[in-house]
């Protein structure tokens, strides 16, 4: 990150392809409609022998897509990042501090859309999985960011996204604070950040890892 005034975060603006044009604030980024860089990192375990992700559930408080359900960590890269220094969205936003080298990639995702701020977005998004069989009592998360952690079984996610009925999910709310609570949400598709596609994708690909079947590719 490099900072023009206190706060002030940077990204590297980047063609359509990945090649370095220049650094600008995130803010004129967004504004201008640029192409960045962003990663994704979808968490995938075995509960009781079932195949099963791990979504958050975005704070409240967040400007875009407050109190949906969304893939595990994600966020920008700053300015110099490379798109395994973004696992640090997995220890900023749900307190876990995984070995890069245990993050499987699936390759880059371009995706031009509304940010859900009523801007154009321009991502190019490196998209890994990671297994981690810790239970949802042992993440931390930044209050700020992540109001809660639900375990969904992959096979029910995609049944939803397949335009089947809304489906029930555990978690915890307030994970790795004095208030940790369990937690249960009857979630329909209108509940998950807006990606049909890609949700289905990520899911299918998540399914493949867990049975360890190859190729992995978004």
């Amino acid at each position: 990150m490099t900072d023009s005034a206190p706060g002030v975060e940077h990204l590297d603006v980047v063609d359509e392809v990945g090649r370095y044009v220049r650094t600008a604030p995130r803010d004129e980024v967004h504004e201008r409609g640029e192409w960045h860089c962003v990663f994704h990192c979808q968490i995938v375990t075995l509960r009781d022998g079932v195949p099963t992700a791990v979504l958050q559930q975005r704070s409240w408080s967040k400007a875009a897509f407050p109190g949906l359900l969304d893939i595990s960590a994600a966020g920008h890269l700053a300015a110099g990042e490379t798109p395994l220094d973004g696992a640090r969205e997995l220890e900023e936003e749900l307190g876990i501090a995984p070995d890069p080298d245990d993050l499987i990639p699936l390759g880059v995702r371009r995706l031009a859309d509304d940010s859900g701020e009523g801007r154009l977005n321009c991502e190019l998004t490196s998209v890994f999985l990671l297994r981690d069989d810790r239970p949802l009592t042992r993440y931390a998360l930044a209050r700020d960011e992540v109001d809660a952690v639900f375990n969904v079984p992959i096979a029910d996610l995609l049944a939803l996204l397949n335009g089947g009925p809304p489906i029930s999910v555990h978690g915890v709310a307030a994970a790795g604070h004095p208030d940790a609570h369990e937690v249960t949400a009857e979630v329909a598709l209108s509940d998950l950040v807006p990606s049909s596609e890609y949700w289905v994708v990520l899911m299918v690909m998540a399914q493949r890892f867990l049975a360890g079947q190859r190729p992995l590719a978004v």
